[in-house]
C-alpha cells in the first residue's frame, strides 16, 4: 500500500469537492465519504464500496466498529499512517472533533477540510493527529 499515483488533473478534480461545499449527509459525505470522495478525485480509486450502505448515524457508528473506526478505514485504504508534519496536499489526515470523537478530513497545505452540517469546514494542519500518503 502507501502513496497512490495521483493522475493528471487531481488538482481541480479535488477542488471541485472542496468548492462544491455539500453539507454532511450520513454515508455520502460524512467525514469517511469526504476523504473518499477526494481520494478518488485524486487518484481514480473508489476506495469506499465496501464501506458504503449506511444513511444514519447509528449506521455509521456500526459500519466503523465493523472496520477498527475512521483510522482503521484510512490505514486499511491506504497503508500505514505518517506524522501529520509529513501531509501534502491531499493527503487524508485525522483529527479529533471534541465530543464526536476522531474524524477524517483532507490536508490543504496548511489546513485540514472537513465536513459538518454547514458544509466544508477549515481547521490548522497542527489540529491534526497523523496522515496518510494518497
Amino acid at each position: 500500500m502507501g502513496a497512490w499515483m495521483r493522475i493528471d488533473g487531481w488538482e481541480k478534480r479535488l477542488d471541485a469537492i472542496i468548492t462544491a461545499n455539500e453539507p454532511f449527509t450520513w454515508g455520502t459525505n460524512d467525514c469517511c465519504m469526504f476523504a473518499v470522495r477526494c481520494v478518488e478525485a485524486i487518484t481514480c480509486v473508489d476506495h469506499g464500496k465496501k464501506y458504503r450502505g449506511y444513511k444514519t448515524r447509528v449506521g455509521a457508528m456500526k459500519r466503523l466498529a465493523k472496520y477498527g473506526g475512521v483510522e482503521g478505514i484510512a490505514t486499511e485504504c491506504l497503508g500505514d499512517p505518517k506524522s501529520v508534519k509529513l501531509a501534502k496536499r491531499g493527503d487524508v489526515v485525522l483529527h479529533d472533533i471534541s465530543d464526536d470523537g476522531l474524524s477524517l478530513g483532507v490536508c490543504l497545505g496548511d489546513k485540514i477540510a472537513t465536513v459538518n452540517d454547514d458544509g466544508v469546514v477549515y481547521m490548522p494542519l497542527s489540529d491534526g493527529i497523523k496522515a496518510w500518503g494518497v
